[in-house]
């Protein structure tokens, strides 16, 4: 059996068609607007993809520089390779200052200042290097040892003493704590405070395992009684 059609409802004009028919008026009104939302859209779009691509090359250009100067420094070795790593990491943060391979250029700069005993330029590259990493950076306690071993060559006991201490928190820590335990406890030795050094000699040979490291320790610990 089947249900009877309502006349009201032949003569009532289609509801979807009445809603399609509206929606194309609307757009035909805003047609203008709507190409120049899409123009607007399409232009940032491309934008950002070209900063992108810009930003990556300008990223691996400043890589492959960093990687050619660690080569050929190797290469030609100390210290002739020394200086010319040192030309090349300087004119590296010239060209390319924003790039992560500068930011590490700083700290490689560092320990290059720092064999070369040119302590005044060693802490100036490591403060650099540490205004820039990520905190979360593995090599941000090397740079604080860095910076202290500078300081240290300064004597500029108590400088060296903040950067070790510094060193001791940073997130990768852990993984050198013989190493920071042991330059706190040269500077103590340095400041004539023996039982300090003592003290923190003692916490580096409970960490570490190298056979070596462990050999010297004792024998400080035998010094210092």
């Amino acid at each position: 059996m089947t249900s009877k059609i309502d006349i009201h409802e032949l003569n009532e004009p289609d509801k979807f068609q009445i809603l399609f028919l509206r929606v194309r008026t609307f757009a035909e009104k805003h047609r203008v607007r709507f190409y120049a939302g899409g123009g607007i859209f399409l232009l940032i779009a491309l934008l950002a993809c070209g900063w992108y691509l810009c930003r990556a090359d300008y990223q691996a250009s400043a890589t492959k520089i960093s990687t050619q100067i660690f080569e050929t420094a190797a290469k030609i070795g100390s210290p002739v390779g020394d200086a010319e790593a040192i030309k090349g990491y300087k004119d590296l943060i010239a060209r390319y200052p924003q790039s992560q391979a500068a930011i590490t250029a700083y700290y490689r700069l560092g320990n290059l200042y720092l064999g070369r005993r040119e302590y005044d330029a060693a802490i100036t590259a490591y403060q650099e290097f540490l205004k820039n990493i990520s905190v979360k950076s593995d090599l941000m306690t090397l740079a604080y040892s860095g910076l202290g071993a500078s300081q240290e060559g300064k004597k500029d006991f108590n400088k060296a003493l903040e950067a070790f201490e510094l060193a001791m928190k940073t997130s990768s820590a852990n993984s050198f704590e013989a190493l920071n335990y042991s330059n706190i406890a040269r500077i103590y030795e340095a400041k004539n405070d023996s039982a300090k050094a003592a003290e923190f000699y003692r916490k580096a040979l409970e960490k570490t395992t190298d056979p070596l490291m462990t050999l010297y320790l004792k024998r400080k610990l035998a010094i210092l009684g």
